[in-house]
Order: structure tokens, then C-alpha cells, then sequence
């Protein structure tokens, strides 16, 4: 199974990495969707990080969407680490999907702490309440 690495890394505000690490499919998305389902009840904001993911399904990019709707509904952040020096099929299937922008969606794990702090889930700005 590829590994789903979940880290607790900031106190204040409460924030999740989950780090996803080789080719991620159907066979993984369940285990994928129950960590972001606890860390989401728990309250946590979460910063996916897919630089070290090779392939991402259309299964995996689902339970991603779902996940952070879930997170935009509780007024928590939601974002992904990809890299920008390579195009990858991460990448690739962002575009083809036309997904990209319904994530937001970071170069480096500092600025997707900043972006969920302030409550981001999307490529577009959060709200003022």
C-alpha cells in the first residue's frame, strides 16, 4: 500500500500534514479518506503535500475534493504542496479535470501553513465573514 504519512504539526491554530508519498489509487483512497475524516472531525486544518506523489486517481482526487468541502463547510483550512519546478501527473490531472482551481494549492509546506491559518480552501481568497 502506499504511504499516507499524517503528521500534527502546529498547536495554534491545529493543523495536519498529510503527506502522500508514491502512486495513490483506488486501493488507498479509503484508508486516505478515513485519516482526513478523523483530522477533519478533530478540528485540525490540513496541508496535503503531494511532492513526493507520483500518480493520484480520480478516486484519490474525489475523496481530496470531498475532504475539503468538508473543511470549507467547518471553516477550516484546506490546501495542497505541489511542486512548481515539475510538472507532474498530480499536475496533469489538476488541468484535466479543471480541479485545480477548487483547491488552494501552495509551492512550499511554510506558505500552505500560512494559507490554511487564515482559513483558505480554495485558489481564491476566503470570504471576510
Amino acid at each position: 500500500m502506499a504511504p499516507i504519512s499524517v503528521t500534527l504539526a502546529r498547536p495554534d491554530p491545529p493543523t495536519a500534514i498529510v503527506a502522500l508519498v508514491g502512486e495513490h489509487d483506488a486501493y488507498s483512497s479509503q484508508r486516505l479518506e478515513n485519516e482526513l475524516t478523523v483530522l477533519l472531525e478533530d478540528s485540525q486544518r490540513i496541508v496535503v503535500d503531494l511532492r513526493d506523489a507520483s500518480f493520484i486517481d480520480s478516486t484519490t482526487l474525489s475523496v481530496l475534493l470531498g475532504a475539503r468541502h468538508h473543511a470549507e463547510k467547518s471553516s477550516l483550512g484546506f490546501a495542497l504542496v505541489l511542486s512548481g519546478q515539475t510538472y507532474t501527473q498530480v499536475h496533469q490531472i489538476l488541468d484535466l479535470t479543471g480541479l485545480g482551481p477548487a483547491f488552494a494549492i501552495f509551492g512550499t509546506l511554510e506558505d500552505a501553513f500560512a494559507g490554511v491559518s487564515s482559513g483558505r480552501t480554495t485558489g481564491r481568497p476566503s470570504k471576510a465573514a
